[in-house]
């Protein structure tokens, strides 16, 4: 029966559905579903083809309507992104400006070591003679304005002092 009346059938559900499509698809399954069974049972068979399509067409619709579109996905990315890289500039200022207090209340000679060894990479022993220290208090200045920085911060640095770079275990 629904062989026979597949254009009649169609276009009832394409005026009740407004889309063709959904009209197509919702009665191939309605056919997949109905295969087999005997349409002389009902009363208006034609009538009840449509009422499974219509079924099947209204599960489709609110199953579709819960998912997301590829462009909504790709908005929701974009949006995350958005988000995500304002809270990171908004917290980079604020460790920015909270670095720029903790530098103005170092000392002068331990605000230009910590530059010098830190951003310059100048040699303890250079900022020794710069400074007419040495180059133990050179690495005391350093350590004590990291230490503050990093309280500042509220940051655990782990550092390494010294003009020289740590010798291996294999040497």
């Amino acid at each position: 029966m629904l062989v026979a009346g597949y254009a009649e059938l169609r276009r009832r559900l394409v005026r009740r559905l407004g889309s063709e499509e959904l009209a197509s698809e919702a009665l191939h399954e309605a056919y997949l579903r109905l295969d087999g069974r005997d349409g002389t049972l009902f009363l208006r068979p034609h009538d009840y083809i449509v009422r499974v399509a219509l079924n099947i067409a209204h599960d489709k619709r609110r199953s579709e309507d819960r998912r997301l579109s590829y462009s909504e996905v790709d908005a929701l990315y974009h949006y995350a992104d958005a988000a995500i890289d304002a809270e990171q500039e908004m917290e980079a200022r604020a460790e920015f400006a909270a670095l720029v207090r903790a530098f103005d209340a170092l000392t002068a000679r331990q605000r230009a070591i910590l530059i010098g060894v830190r951003v310059d990479g100048t040699p303890h022993a250079e900022l020794a003679k710069r400074f007419g220290i040495s180059e133990r208090m050179v690495d005391k200045d350093l350590r004590r304005a990291l230490e503050y920085c990093s309280d500042q911060l509220e940051r655990t640095v782990i550092t390494r002092f010294g003009s020289h770079p740590p010798k291996s275990s294999s040497e």
